[in-house]
């Protein structure tokens, strides 16, 4: 059965895949909206950009749009795209990584660098894709109604006496990295790049599959492996992360009317500052924990060794957000470094 949300009514349930909350009488003709989502219901994005994002979209149109978060998936993880474009779903929140035969120029928010912290990533990637990136339409058959970046990740270790300070202690490992600048990152240092699903994490790791993750402490306690981390190496600025964006069917949004429109717009305000707001929240809630492993900053001649291999990453996008229609990459990547430098000045 699938599961309805109102803001006429209260919860029901609470802990499973989705909140259950009944339609109210009232709602009998409202228009309905299938959201498909595939996080836990742990999740920060998933708690920000779905369950609650659903229930303000029904609070802004006074009912007239009832939005419905199916008990499993309509579609796997990486075929959220394709989902809502054809018609499955009505709505999702995906990871780009998986569509960057589709869409290149929304990974500048997953490049290093770029996401010392979630809420100015999230904030930056936004206005850089209205600014330059809407106009390119690049997404074919869907509306980005949202985007947001998780914090930048780090290298955190998961095997005895691995405190990597330099790219050459990476070499021949076993790496979780789970977006295009990620996986590029850990081939330029010589490793084995592992993109398996977030919740296998605990058991790859528990298997001894796994040297190291690429990864933040947040999501590491959330996966469940916060007890194998043995040393963390921070990145300045992160190694890179990984993004989402909330789209919507452009057929579904054309069927809309103006004032139902409006009311997902109106939901859809500041949401990328609300996700990146919520995953940052996630970091410091386990500060103290992670405090207590040892820790390692890069700094020196390894962090150039690091930086290195990063910007390569950087001028990749520039070569192929160049390909894919983007006039000036370079003012997009400054446009991009002058939100983050207001968001972290403010």
């Amino acid at each position: 059965m699938q599961k309805k949300l109102s803001a006429l009514v209260s919860v029901l349930a609470v802990g499973t895949s989705t909140i259950a909350l009944s339609a109210s009488g009232a709602m009998a003709q409202s228009v309905e909206l299938i959201f498909n989502n595939t996080l836990p219901p742990f999740n920060e994005t998933y708690q920000v950009g779905i369950r609650d994002f659903a229930q303000d979209i029904i609070e802004e149109s006074q009912g007239d749009i009832l939005v419905t978060i199916p008990d499993s998936a309509l579609a796997p993880a990486d075929r959220q795209y394709e989902a809502v474009r054809d018609g499955i779903a009505d709505m999702a929140v995906m990871n780009i990584s998986g569509i960057t035969q589709f869409v290149v120029l929304n990974g500048i928010g997953e490049l290093p660098y770029n996401a010392p912290t979630a809420e100015a990533g999230s904030v930056a990637l936004w206005e850089t894709y209205k600014e330059y990136f809407e106009e390119v339409g690049e997404w074919e058959g869907v509306r980005v109604l949202s985007t947001h970046v998780l914090p930048g990740r780090q290298i955190l270790s998961v095997k005895a006496d691995l405190a990597p300070d330099e790219p050459s202690d990476l070499q021949g490992l076993r790496i979780w990295a789970t977006s295009t600048p990620l996986v590029a990152a850990a081939e330029g240092f010589g490793a084995v790049p592992m993109d398996t699903p977030y919740p296998e994490l605990q058991e790859n790791v528990a298997r001894g599959n796994l040297d190291a993750v690429f990864i933040t402490p947040g999501s590491a306690d959330g996966a469940g492996i916060r007890p194998n981390v043995t040393h963390v190496t921070q990145i300045p600025g992160g190694l890179g992360t990984i993004s989402f964006a909330t789209i919507i069917s452009e057929d579904k949004w054309n069927e809309l009317t103006e004032d139902q429109q409006n009311a997902i717009l109106r939901a859809a305000e500041e949401l990328p500052r609300r996700a990146g707001e919520a995953n940052d929240a996630g970091e410091v809630a386990v500060e103290d924990v992670f405090a207590q492993i040892p820790t390692t900053v890069a700094e020196g001649d390894g962090l150039a060794a690091f930086q290195t291999v990063m910007d390569e990453q950087v001028n990749d996008w520039i070569e192929r957000a160049r390909e894919a229609g983007l006039e000036d990459p370079q003012a997009a990547l400054a446009f991009y470094q002058s939100v983050l430098d207001r968001e972290l000045a403010e």
